[in-house]
């Protein structure tokens, strides 16, 4: 692919933009600061991806350009027509537009399915579950059969089980916040504080001392994603696209492997935050932030630019059938899949049944818009109590969340931490911009 950003890409995003791109590929632990942080501090022309609490941060430094100019004009004309609205205001604070999103795909649901092996649950007799109980049925039949699989290659569970553990439809903002999309009105819940949190720790202790969550996930974490993608492991959290996405990666450990999404005793609407899959940002110092954004259009524009930024060259690096199904000639990508899925233009190779596609196209049908889509929280008053009530998360609740250590046992001396860290404090301030927010928009 840096062949092709040298030849056909460079000479078509010229020919559209009057422009040169010149790629950077970082690790994953750059992202959201690093050399990120590092980059926007030296005044550096550049471009990245960003989220929300990132955006936030790294706009109160002074360090993101303001794009609002650019978004009403043909610099973002086509890509106003493939994403939504709700995206683009995810991205805005005070009315200011500071990164533009990309991807246009179901995103309602995150991690609140549970994303089973199909065809272990079909192989111990079973079609789908619908329970926690059928899940862990499920557990039980496979593991006798097959005991050197795992069960649930994670270590938060806490949408996926949600409808097992409260009738609230519970969104959460951040580890320590969440609302209740149920109730409309603007209280911020505590989540450590509630007895859903007990619940929920008390499933997940079960399951650590079932073996469920293997032992190793204590000190491993990592190894439950390298497990899930060998095919070593019997259900993950789901969302929209995983049961095809995932598919890929453990096919070819396992070719009989097929994923379904299954929820929970699940009878309130799906929580959406957009439909983006990411947004990219532009830094302060860049002499000609319009360029950018024409660019970011391009990602979206059309059917040919995009398979040629997804996919490469056609017949060279994929090819279409008779159906536009995709097949990949290379597993080298210039701008990931997984940025860009706009269901307007994505593919779907041969292994992806039509059934599925329309499942997936139609997955935000019953979906409602979260009520704190488009709030962004302002931490510079709560910057050093979240610095440590962040160190709290990681060291004393992590355990308890993830069932490793018992809450009767230490969840009290938890709570203590989490307070002397200034959580009140930063729950106060939290709850007071969000009702400001609230009460403007709904006003």
């Amino acid at each position: 692919m840096k062949e092709l950003a040298k030849t056909e890409f460079n000479d078509i995003v010229k020919k559209e933009i009057n422009a040169e791109i010149e790629f950077q590929f970082l690790p994953w632990t750059e992202y959201g600061g690093g050399k990120t942080d590092l980059m926007l501090s030296t005044g550096e022309d550049f471009a990245t991806y960003t989220d929300t609490n990132y955006m936030v941060k790294s706009v109160a430094k002074g360090l993101y350009a303001d794009l609002t100019p650019y978004m009403d004009g043909p610099a973002a004309a086509d890509m106003k027509k493939t994403v939504d609205d709700n995206s683009f205001k995810a991205f805005q604070l005070n009315g200011k537009q500071y990164a533009v999103p990309v991807g246009n795909k179901p995103n309602s649901g995150e991690f609140y399915s549970a994303l089973v092996r199909q065809d272990l649950l079909e192989e111990a007799g079973m079609q789908s579950v619908s329970s926690l109980a059928e899940l862990e049925q499920f557990y039980d039949k496979v593991h006798a059969a097959h005991p050197e699989l795992i069960g649930f290659a994670g270590t938060d569970a806490r949408r996926m089980l949600m409808y097992e553990y409260t009738d609230k439809n519970l969104y959460w903002q951040n580890d320590f916040l969440a609302v209740d999309e149920s109730a409309k009105d603007d209280k911020i819940i505590s989540w450590f504080e509630t007895p859903e949190f007990k619940a929920y720790a008390q499933i997940m202790r079960d399951w650590y001392k079932k073996g469920i969550i293997p032992k190793y996930a204590a000190t491993n974490t990592p190894q439950l994603t390298s497990d899930w993608n060998s095919g070593k492991a019997m259900f993950w959290s789901g969302t929209a696209a995983r049961p095809f996405e995932g598919a890929a990666a453990i096919s070819q450990a396992v070719p009989t492997a097929k994923l379904e999404n299954d929820f929970l005793s699940r009878d309130l609407p799906k929580i959406s935050r957009g439909t983006y899959s990411t947004a990219w940002f532009v830094s302060a110092n860049s002499p000609d932030p319009e360029r950018y954004v024409l660019f970011f259009n391009l990602l979206q524009k059309n059917q040919e630019l995009y398979d040629l930024f997804a996919y490469g060259i056609k017949d060279k690096d994929y090819t279409l059938d008779e159906n536009g199904r995709l097949a990949r000639l290379t597993t080298d990508s210039l701008v990931p899949d997984w940025l860009l899925m706009n269901k307007n233009f994505m593919r779907f190779d041969k292994t992806v049944s039509e059934d599925f596609i329309q499942k997936y196209k139609a997955w935000d049908d019953d979906a409602i818009i979260s009520k704190t889509a488009g709030f962004n929280f302002d931490n510079a008053p709560v910057k050093n109590e979240e610095t440590k009530i962040n160190g709290v998360f990681s060291e004393f609740l992590v355990p308890i969340a993830s069932g490793f250590v018992d809450y009767d046992a230490y969840f009290p001396k938890a709570l203590d931490k989490l307070k002397a860290a200034g959580f009140d404090k930063y729950m106060a301030e939290y709850q007071k911009q969000f009702s400001a927010w609230y009460a403007a928009k709904n006003g």
